[in-house]
């Protein structure tokens, strides 16, 4: 058996771990790391919860703590081509062999471990290995009974909390912040991205129950947007007030991600930074800036015609992300989209309505991909065009565009459709439909 083939078997064991579904809760992970020695004391995290923004705000963190020098990891879910994208050591992604180590290592103990506890459990191990001074976390799903909840963090950070997996965190907003605010430890400073008012009095509520500091984008600390264009976005952090004679970082930082939503996940992320390490080299973070780089949020594909890539899951990021579009161009969008069968699809389609050219759905080969038949009956029997496979509906809406340079293409609604789109223009790839339920 080759390298290859026993690492496309163990893999596939792995995954076939999906059948033991969602089971939220600590004590088989916990058991797990015990027998293991409990790698997770061995180095310092950040931990990230959220509904949209935990990715960016992970990799920024991850980028500018890296600028300075130090040893870092990075542990992020679902990955878009390749399942070693989600645990990185100083820049480099986990190989395919030490993958194989760490499976062989954990499965003794792993029986009764989910997917994603068992992809936890392996970050965990990796980064003790590996020797690393800090690991950013993002959690998977909810927070209190996330799997990665097992860190006891320097910092909490908590982005935009928007409605999603309402089937397995609560049907309303309160419920799922309540959820999400679970990673709040005893003591421990976080760090809160700007809120609705219901989530925000949540989280306020359980800061306080646990005695932990509470930092507040646009109450306790600010970025101002000086400019934004396809490349990223300039702007200004005020990190301790937001009066216009207060302090802030160097002027005209630079972020080559681009978005109005991305000002506020880079000031939560500057933050949360700055207070875990406040020996900061100010160069250093304008370095770790530029270096971000995160595949699928807002990112240009092609320039003539314009395709962009956006991983927007729900209708609180299709919002955002048209917004920010209608800043960046003029033109009008042919979106290609594919969503999991647990979003709000009709509110997603709502969003778009008065802004898209045309939308054009498409299925992604990941069994909860929503399908056509399924999509026609949330709608009512209303049509929108459909191309069954997602490589042709792409190459359909670029060729729209050739004949009209009013439109441009954007391809959005779910990581897998993006993923596979990627897959199949070239990118690397094994395993792409190995994921959880985001």
């Amino acid at each position: 058996m080759t390298k290859r083939m026993k690492y496309k078997e163990l893999i596939n064991e792995l995954y076939k771990k999906r059948t033991n579904g969602i089971k939220l809760g600590l004590n088989r992970v916990i058991s797990v790391l015990e027998k293991l020695g409990n790698p997770h004391h061995s180095f310092k995290s950040i931990h990230i919860a959220g509904t949209n923004g935990k990715g960016s705000v992970s990799k920024i963190i991850y980028c500018l703590i890296r600028a300075q020098g130090l040893s870092v990891g990075l542990f992020t879910s679902p990955h878009l081509t390749r399942f070693t994208e989600r645990i990185i050591v100083n820049d480099i992604e986990i190989s395919e062999e030490e993958v194989e180590h760490l499976i062989e290592k954990i499965k003794p103990f792993s029986d009764e471990l989910t997917f994603f506890e068992y992809v936890t459990v392996m970050a965990l191990q990796y980064f003790k290995e590996k020797g690393i001074e800090y690991a950013v976390i993002e959690t998977g799903m909810g927070g209190r009974l996330d799997a990665t909840n097992v860190v006891n963090p320097l910092i909490s950070v908590i982005t935009n909390i928007g409605l999603d997996h309402q089937e397995f965190l609560g049907a309303d907003l309160a419920s799922i912040a309540k959820e999400k605010a679970g990673i709040i430890k005893n003591g421990i400073p976080v760090v809160s991205s700007s809120q609705k008012k219901e989530v925000e009095k949540v989280i306020i509520k359980k800061a306080e129950e646990m005695e932990s500091p509470l930092f507040i984008y646009d109450r306790d600390f600010i970025g101002v947007l000086k400019s934004m264009s396809l490349e990223g976005i300039v702007f200004d952090f005020y990190p301790f007030s937001f009066q216009p004679s207060a302090s802030s970082l160097q002027p005209d930082l630079f972020l080559p991600l681009t978005g109005f939503h991305q000002l506020e996940n880079v000031s939560v992320a500057l933050k949360a930074f700055i207070n875990i390490y406040p020996m900061y080299n100010e160069n250093a973070i304008k370095e770790g800036l530029k270096n971000v780089k995160i595949p699928g949020r807002l990112e240009i594909i092609y320039d003539k015609p314009l395709a962009v890539f956006d991983i927007a899951h729900n209708p609180d990021a299709a919002e955002v992300l048209i917004k920010s579009l209608k800043t960046l161009t003029d033109k009008k969008p042919v979106v290609v989209f594919a969503m999991m069968r647990d979003k709000n699809v009709n509110e997603f389609i709502k969003c778009f309505e008065n802004y898209a050219y045309k939308m054009i759905f498409t299925v992604p080969n990941y069994e909860r991909a929503l399908t056509y038949k399924e999509l026609l009956k949330r709608l009512n029997d209303k049509k929108i065009d459909f191309v069954p496979e997602p490589l042709e509906a792409f190459r359909n809406a670029i060729s729209l565009c050739k004949n009209n340079s009013d439109i441009y293409v954007l391809c959005t609604g779910s990581a897998y459709l993006v993923g596979e789109i990627k897959e199949r223009l070239g990118e690397k790839t094994l395993h792409r439909s190995l994921g959880e339920i985001l």
